[in-house]
């Protein structure tokens, strides 16, 4: 049954439901972005990890010419390794398909690593011959079907191959292969089939899994794999392609969404507070006439944190609406586009919802009752009584005589007013620096990411067009390919190779090594200071990303060793600004200095304009033909997500500003009614009323901005700090047009608030608003 107090409860409620409405928004809004960022986030997460689990994805892969049995065996026999299948893997070319290429895998038992999973047909059962089960992504770029036969090979080496099944294969959640950006499932799959359709292949993989729960390093395990197996190539689950690029993707929108999501709540939950505060102290008369009544100390503010539970519950149902269905949602059709996973949609809960509604809570209910406890210290009949004013006295800046003189008569009001009401000046600045704050930083998430392309592309890379072989290739193979290329205004080769990199703390990275001729002009290196840097003939050139985790700088050693086991010795020659790629680079003069391996090329670097590239697309020797406007348009496919995400945050930070000035503007108006009625009394033109009252805010929004824009910069400097990921590192920057546009949105939102409050000025009722005391 409802009660008198509670009914009291409800009757404020509905005489200051638009402020109500604003902080159930504002709670609304900061429990969407907190638990919509981290439910995306871990609906992927989980189904991936629960992916990896089912289809027992491998923890090594092993690579070496010929596995014989008794390698499998020996590799068996090893204490840490849990199961171990060794399996045929080839490219094949397909007849008619644009120059498409399948990864084939051939296996002579059942699978039970990396486990494929069939959607459509049937499974093979060992005797078939070439038959085989086909990429669903590859399918579906090529309109296959089961039942359908696919052609591999050139004239009369032509093989027929029939697609019995279509499967979805967990090593290649993102299949990115021969260095693309994003998945080319019109150019790129794989397929798995019988050992016996590929007779004149040897076995050359082995794929592996450790003990659950071992605490083996992956150095330890390469080591003692290296000593079975000698001259083998040795690929961990955190290297391998697919797996990195995943984890890091999460990670990169894990850590932008919880420190943006974390400093958009904390705003909200500070202003919540303050508001809540206030609206409270604004009861003192009506406490001091319930205590009056009879009511206890503890029955009016148990009833007063009704309150915040009536904020509370409105902003978790609204907020649990929009983050699953508007911000989880949207992320999620985007970021799932290049995974092969089951498309389940969206988890309901996570954990992130009810920490943030219970925070919610906690601010609201807490604010309510602190602020209730607080003034029920005062008797009844002082309660009763309006607040006395504070004590006047000259504020700081009376006492700068030059400026204070030639201040007009309404601003001098409107000065002390701000300095002297320190409670709702403190509610402004903090609406005001913490949303200019969360505005800039997400323009400023888009101006980094165009300043990170730009630098890429158009200052480091001065090359056109980047030609892959699919096998290092010596130059007199390449003659042919140097002779089409004749009109190019200059070529680069390069040798690269993937390596363990270990620093001087036992730090591990898994990056490029990229030897190219000491006059190479095709990437222009700049060290941190902005200075040229050119391959030395000493050393090797990494990253600040690189340098960071390893724990290295100029001049220290570090360790490369080659996937077959070559251990290369190494010193940081310097550190280059490259934003882009997990490279390190060294010069061919270096490079003979501490290797014995020969010059291979695997990639060529072309500066030339109106280069004939189709024949060069078709070559067999060559896996991938990019131009640079290819390379910065698919950058920007894999930041889909992080653009959608800054839109995200830029909508959400305008409404939060929008919410804090609306309740900024009416609690200033209902708390100074009967100032505003004097005012008229005496005379006072509306106009002049709004230029005495209104400008405040205007002020406050003003003193607001410096500050916004300086947290600003420091939310995003921390963000991009996170989100740095070994293949990508993103500078922060603030254009002056983003700080001008963002400015413009917070003063447009304060003359908004000022336009629709001044509109109230003329309903004052004087004798009604003079006489509210009693």
């Amino acid at each position: 049954m409802v009660t008198m107090l509670q009914k009291k409860i409800f009757r404020d409620i509905g005489e200051n439901r638009w402020s109500f409405i604003a902080i159930v928004c504002i709670c609304s809004l900061g429990i969407a972005l907190f638990s919509g960022i981290n439910l995306y986030v871990s609906t992927v997460e989980n189904v991936v990890a629960d992916y990896y689990e089912q289809a027992n994805l491998a923890d090594y892969w092993i690579y070496k010419a010929e596995i014989s049995d008794s390698d499998l065996d020996n590799i068996r026999s090893l204490d840490e390794i849990e199961e171990a299948q060794r399996r045929k893997v080839t490219d094949i070319s397909l007849t008619g398909a644009s120059g498409s290429v399948l990864h084939i895998h051939a296996v002579d038992e059942t699978a039970k690593i990396n486990v494929p999973e069939l959607l459509d047909g049937s499974k093979l059962d060992g005797s078939e011959t070439n038959a085989l089960l086909l990429d669903s992504r590859f399918a579906d770029a090529h309109e296959l079907s089961v039942g359908d036969m696919i052609t591999a090979g050139e004239k009369e080496n032509q093989t027929q191959w029939l697609i019995k099944g279509i499967v979805r294969d967990v090593e290649y959640v993102y299949y990115a292969p021969e260095g693309l950006t994003i998945p080319d499932y019109h150019k790129y799959g794989f397929a798995y089939t019988n050992a016996s359709s590929l007779p004149d292949v040897a076995f050359n993989e082995i794929i592996l899994t450790v003990h659950e729960g071992s605490n083996v390093s992956q150095e330890d395990i390469s080591s003692k794999v290296r000593k079975t197996l000698e001259g083998t190539n040795i690929l961990s689950r955190h290297h391998q392609t697919s797996y990195r690029k995943v984890a890091d993707a999460m990670t990169g929108i894990k850590q932008i969404g919880l420190l943006f999501s974390v400093a958009f709540f904390l705003t909200a939950a500070l202003v919540t507070w303050i508001t809540v505060s206030r609206m409270m102290e604004n009861q003192r008369q009506h406490l001091g006439t319930l205590r009056s009544l009879g009511y206890s100390k503890k029955e009016i503010a148990g009833r007063y944190a009704l309150f915040g539970v009536l904020i509370t519950i409105p902003g978790m149902i609204f907020g649990w609406v929009i983050a699953r269905y508007l911000i989880a949602e949207s992320l999620y059709s985007i970021g799932i586009t290049y995974y092969t996973i089951d498309a389940t949609g969206v988890a309901s809960f996570t954990p992130h919802f009810f920490v943030s509604a219970l925070c919610v809570a906690a601010v609201t209910c807490g604010a309510a009752m602190l602020s209730c406890r607080k003034s029920l210290k005062l008797t009844p009949a002082a309660l009763m009584r309006p607040k006395p004013p504070a004590h006047g006295h000259r504020i700081l800046l009376e006492r700068i005589t030059p400026f204070w003189q030639r201040l007009s008569f309404s601003g001098k009001i409107v000065t002390r007013n701000l300095f002297r009401n320190k409670a709702r000046m403190l509610m402004g600045l903090v609406g005001i620096i913490g949303s200019t704050s969360l505005i800039l930083c997400g323009f400023g998430l888009m101006n980094s990411i165009n300043g990170m392309l730009d630098k890429a592309f158009d200052e480091t890379v001065q090359y056109n067009v980047e030609i892959k072989l699919r096998t290092p290739l010596t130059m007199e193979q390449l003659s042919d390919i140097y002779e089409s290329l004749h009109s190019a205004q200059n070529i680069d080769a390069t040798m690269a190779f993937s390596v363990y990199l270990y620093g001087e703390g036992g730090n591990v990275q898994s990056p490029y090594m990229v030897v190219m001729d000491e006059g190479q002009k095709s990437l222009s290196f700049m060290d941190t200071n902005g200075n040229t840097a050119h391959l030395p003939e000493d050393g090797v050139l990494i990253t600040p990303r690189m340098a960071d985790a390893l724990g290295v700088d100029v001049g220290d050693k570090l360790t490369a060793e080659r996937l077959d086991g070559i251990v290369i010795p190494l010193r940081v020659a310097n550190i280059v600004d490259f934003p882009v790629g997990n490279e390190i680079y060294m010069g061919k003069t270096a490079f003979s200095k501490v290797s014995d391996l020969p010059f291979l090329i695997r990639t060529l670097l072309i500066n030339g304009q109106g280069l004939d590239l189709n024949k060069l697309k078709s070559d067999p020797r060559i896996s991938l033909v990019e131009t640079k406007d290819e390379m910065r348009s698919n950058m920007l496919i894999v930041l889909e997500a992080l653009q959608s995400f800054q839109v995200i945050l830029i909508v959400f930070s305008g409404l939060l500003a929008f919410a804090v000035m609306m309740v900024l503007g009416r609690m200033n108006y209902y708390e100074r009614i009967r100032e505003l009625a004097t005012l008229k009394v005496l005379g006072f033109h509306r106009n002049e009323m709004k230029r005495l009252v209104l400008r405040e805010n205007i002020w406050i929004t003003i003193f607001g901005l410096p500050f916004g824009y300086l947290i600003g910069t420091l939310l995003l400097r921390a963000i991009l700090d996170q989100a740095t990921t070994p293949d990508l590192e993103i500078l922060p920057l603030i254009t002056a047009f983003s700080i001008v546009v963002g400015f413009a949105f917070m003063l447009a939102f304060t003359m908004l608030v000022n336009y629709i409050m001044g509109r109230k000025f003329k309903g004052i009722d004087m004798v009604a608003s003079l006489k509210s005391i009693e």
